[in-house]
């Protein structure tokens, strides 16, 4: 059983029963009352994410949560969790913390990394890594600029003085991730249409629309992609077959088909491209509350009426990334974002080390807007 931590006037316990996590998920409500850019999460979705039954990243890892009390009153919240995928992958003994939430205190803040920084200890880590919930496959990162607009569909959010309560913490940048804004009421820049157009000349190359009557072979060869092509990214960790499955469940409850894409070569998949409408439009408004099935149905109905959207997933293999395959999916993004009435779309994540993406985003008359970033902090 995992013991309960004291930092003078704070109690830092494990959440072990039902009431308990309740009290975890139902916290940010404290933080965010005031702030009309807060996305509420879906209560019901949160608890399924922390039942180790029917969130497979529980199979190969282990995670704790943690509430913070001062005077009988919770004062924040934060997850430790290791991810052996991580640490297989890179050869690494990194821990990591995520879902952390607290009240502009200090004291409050180092009592909950310094109680995530034993748990992780114990279980061999050299170092924290983090925010992620749980993984970079989550929600990732601490939102550092960019805080005038409420986020996208699964990314996260949160208040401008946590990044102070980090760095005074003792915890220093590994990574910054970006989100760029792509207005899709204009066609492409010139170049990009040149080279989409040439590219859609190359014998045998096809980019079209998943077939939604094969649906498990197609989200297959998504998920393949997306393992390889972001293998040598900071950070990666390839997906579980669990996970794919539950990652593309997820994906399919909101995916408006128009934009889910996958480019060919003489039938062989080389490159995918997935772009979400951004349901946290609609979520702004509902406080948190279950989604029911009249709600979810009236989402779906109106899935092509949302104003923006995210490029979730937009890859090419290696060895097909000089074909202009990557700009022939921008081209028809722009096109079906005309065509819907969509105003804008958001490119997220992209590492900051990856220029040659940023580059090309860039040239697309992207504008950086947000920046989140991924600390680290040594464990003694």
């Amino acid at each position: 059983m995992t013991k309960t931590y004291e930092f003078d006037s704070i109690t830092v316990v494990p959440v072990q029963r039902a009431w308990q996590l309740r009290k975890f998920i139902q916290f940010p409500w404290k933080i965010y009352k005031k702030d009309p850019n807060w996305v509420p999460p879906v209560i019901s979705e949160q608890k399924k994410f922390f039942n180790p039954k029917k969130n497979p990243y529980y199979l190969h890892s282990e995670a704790q949560l943690f509430l913070a009390y001062r005077m009988k009153q919770v004062i924040g919240r934060i997850s430790a969790h290791t991810n052996t995928r991580h640490n297989q992958y890179h050869n690494d003994k990194s821990g990591f913390i995520g879902f952390f939430e607290c009240i502009n205190s200090q004291r409050g803040a180092e009592a909950l990394f310094q109680t995530a920084e034993m748990w992780l200890k114990d279980k061999g880590c050299t170092r924290i890594l983090g925010p992620e919930n749980f993984s970079v496959n989550h929600n990732a990162g601490l939102l550092v600029d960019g805080f005038n607009a409420p986020p996208m569909v699964e990314m996260t959010y949160n208040p401008k003085y946590y990044q102070r309560l980090f760095e005074a913490c003792g915890f220093t940048k590994s990574q910054d991730l970006y989100a760029w804004k792509l207005n899709l009421q204009n066609k492409p820049p010139k170049k990009i249409q040149d080279v989409a157009m040439l590219a859609s000349t190359m014998p045998g190359l096809v980019v079209r629309k998943i077939d939604m009557k094969k649906i498990f072979e197609e989200t297959d060869k998504i998920i393949r992609i997306y393992n390889q092509a972001w293998s040598k990214n900071w950070g990666a960790v390839p997906l579980t077959p669990e996970e794919a499955k539950k990652t593309i469940k997820d994906i399919l409850k909101i995916a408006n088909p128009d934009y889910l894409w996958i480019a060919e070569i003489n039938g062989q998949a080389v490159g995918t491209a997935v772009s979400l409408p951004n349901i946290n439009e609609q979520l702004i408004h509902l406080n948190g509350r279950i989604l029911s099935p009249r709600t979810v149905k009236m989402m779906l109905k109106h899935k092509n009426q949302f104003e923006t959207y995210r490029v979730f997933i937009m890859g090419v293999l290696e060895e097909f990334r000089h074909f202009g395959i990557d700009s022939l999916m921008y081209s028809m993004l722009y096109e079906q974002g005309l065509k819907d009435g969509v105003k804008w779309a958001e490119m997220s994540w992209i590492l900051e080390t990856n220029t040659i993406m940023n580059h090309i985003i860039e040239s697309l008359g992207g504008i950086r807007y947000k920046t989140y970033r991924i600390y680290e902090r040594k464990i003694t």
